[in-house]
């Protein structure tokens, strides 16, 4: 059964990836123990402590800014496109 879960991981891996651009596929991946800590709570009924939820805040705080700098700088190469 490992052989199964691993080679379908890699196969959907790499499907995902080839639809996704490079900077995005980067942020999903970063989002993994975020969704790890999510899966756990509601499959495992796991509770986190709070060290636990200031690494989360860090993770999520440091996406956010990655993601409202990539909006920024979308909406500026536009600009500099139609004038």
């Amino acid at each position: 059964t490992g052989w199964i879960t691993c080679a379908y991981t890699i196969y959907a891996q790499s499907f995902g990836q080839r639809r996704v651009s490079p900077t995005d596929a980067n942020l999903i991946y970063s989002m993994q123990p975020l969704f790890t800590a999510l899966f756990a709570f509601a499959l495992l009924g796991e509770s986190l402590g709070p060290t636990g939820y200031l690494g989360g805040s860090f993770i999520a705080s440091a996406l956010w800014i990655v993601t409202k700098g990539e909006n920024n700088d979308k909406s500026s190469r536009k600009e500099n496109i139609l004038d």
